[in-house]
């Protein structure tokens, strides 16, 4: 298939998932209640749209893009189809830091409106990102393999001090384990605001790293070799994805896979040409958007009126796919 008609096809299906997004949810709404939502203020419809659903769809096409963008700088810097933003332990470092949160029983009012639980997250992520690119300058002069070691045993360590913690305060756990999970319910504005700047200086710099990332292909000898400053490039990019994480999560938790997926879909779709970063990274952002804004709506639809975390879906969906990885005759060294 022609490569323009496949991208004007993916553009469709996001809006096509925003839409079913705004109609689906525990009180499903008609076409005259959306359209009572845009000229009637003071209607039921209204506040369901502007009050709850809207920012609660941005807040997940922003996350999807956030991980799966990072997903892909991942994989092309350590050249490894199976890495992903929770490889480096910044998914783990949130997680410690929603933990520290509900120990220590913080008051939103202390945070205003937003979740104290989520600037938490938010902060934990940011020093995961931060002791990762610390590590990379002492480890300039080794391979990008060893630093992702590093990063999945620091992951390690931050899960099992969240699971020490918790279990010294049995109480905290059911306050946190939802949003271990993954889920966006009850997210506001006030989550999309605070996760807005970052997401989108995270993505600039991500794209800015685009064309020196395809320099990454031939190796990190050859890299070099041809004028590449590897050690600058493995900052900026531990810099940027370890901000998009933490814009992620802050707004819906630990969401597993998406960034190992979105990239994949797009290098299926889109033949070679997509692996250059300046067409990955983009397109990459686009499936990710659509691959969790499904899961969040399937999430409230499937159990309504209750509702699952998104995170359960992500997870259904990204563990089979991983091990199909694994085992496809297609993927050479991993």
């Amino acid at each position: 298939m022609n490569k323009k008609i496949t991208l004007c096809i993916s553009v469709i299906v996001l809006a096509l998932s925003f839409l079913l997004a705004l109609f689906l949810g525990s009180q499903s709404l008609s076409l005259e209640q959306l359209k009572q939502a845009f000229t009637v203020k003071d209607s039921f419809a209204h506040t369901v749209i502007f009050g709850l659903r809207l920012p609660r769809i941005l807040l997940v096409m922003t996350s999807g893009a956030l991980l799966a963008s990072s997903g892909a700088c991942f994989q092309m810097f350590f050249r490894n189809s199976l890495a992903e933003p929770g490889i480096i332990g910044i998914s783990s470092g949130a997680t410690l830091g929603a933990v520290i949160s509900q120990l220590i029983g913080t008051g939103a009012i202390f945070w205003g409106t937003i979740s104290p639980t989520n600037l938490f997250a938010f902060f934990g992520a940011l020093l995961a990102g931060a002791i990762i690119t610390v590590i990379s300058f002492n480890a300039s002069r080794q391979s990008s393999t060893t630093l992702l070691l590093c990063g999945t045993a620091l992951g390690t360590f931050y899960a099992s001090i969240s699971s020490i913690l918790l279990i010294t305060k049995i109480k905290q756990i059911n306050g946190i384990y939802t949003w271990i999970l993954g889920s966006f319910n009850g997210r506001s504005w006030d989550e999309l605001k605070l996760i807005i700047i970052p997401g989108v200086a995270s993505i600039l710099l991500m794209l800015l790293s685009a064309d020196k990332l395809d320099l990454m292909n031939t190796g990190e000898q050859e890299a070099r070799a041809l004028g590449l400053n590897v050690n600058l490039l493995r900052v900026i990019v531990l810099t940027s994805a370890s901000l998009a994480v933490s814009a992620a999560v802050c707004a819906g938790g630990t969401i597993n896979f998406i960034g190992l997926i979105a990239p994949h879909i797009v290098k299926k779709l889109f033949g070679t040409t997509s692996s250059k970063g300046r067409f990955l990274i983009p397109l990459s952002c686009i499936y990710g958007a659509i691959l969790l804004l499904l899961s969040d709506t399937f999430a409230r639809i499937v159990i309504a009126p209750a509702e699952l975390p998104a995170g359960l879906i992500t997870s259904l969906l990204g563990a089979p796919f991983f091990i199909s990885l694994i085992f496809s005759k297609r993927e050479g060294a991993l």
